[in-house]
């Protein structure tokens, strides 16, 4: 059984957004158990010291005058519900407090997994993208993508690709506004225009 409260539950002081934590809730609900469970227990015992008292002064007799019995009628009802609300409430405070550990690992994993969806999705996609282009323009688009702003001379040496051809590449890449181009120095620096 999971138990998932409103997140404005959670909000102690919204002006500086902290959160209570199951951790948390969990530790204050086992503190409220043992404290009522305590309460009843001492409860209890006093009433018991009591009737002890009373069976002492009539000499060990637990019929009062009355014909009233101490132990006949004695209500035990309200400490056995004092007790299963307590021992209730420190089973579900132990339950929030390994439900913590538990929920944070799923957190973490369900984070990581969709991180590394999202990378796939890309990859697919860049993947899709360049599938049109012949082989030498996909090295070409690659390895662009690696290096964003890659320097033509360097690409030119990744590539194995010769100047005059990759030249020709590039601006037939450009024109069709797949690549975007910046001079700096006396070569030029290459972009996408898509991003992935």
């Amino acid at each position: 059984m999971l138990i998932f409260l409103p997140e404005s539950f959670y909000r102690m002081n919204m002006s500086s957004s902290k959160m209570i934590t199951n951790k948390q809730i969990g530790i204050i609900l086992v503190i409220i158990g043992l404290v009522l469970t305590i309460l009843t227990s001492l409860a209890k015992e006093k009433e018991d010291f009591y009737i002890d008292t009373l069976i002492e002064e009539n000499d060990g007799v637990c019929v009062l005058e009355n014909d009233y019995c101490l132990h006949q009628d004695r209500k035990l009802g309200g400490y056995i519900v004092g007790w299963v609300m307590g021992g209730s409430t420190i089973i579900l405070g132990l339950y929030l407090l390994l439900f913590d550990k538990s929920h944070q690992q799923f957190t973490q994993q369900q984070e990581k997994f969709t991180k590394e969806l999202k990378e796939a999705k890309k990859k697919d996609e860049f993947a899709a993208y360049v599938a049109g282009f012949s082989e030498d323009e996909q090295s070409v688009l690659k390895a662009i993508k690696e290096q964003d702003g890659i320097k033509q001379s360097t690409l030119r040496f990744r590539t194995g690709i010769s100047k005059a051809t990759l030249s020709l590449m590039l601006k037939q890449l450009e024109e069709k506004k797949v690549i975007s181009r910046k001079v700096s120095g006396k070569t030029k620096e290459v972009y996408l225009q898509k991003k992935f």
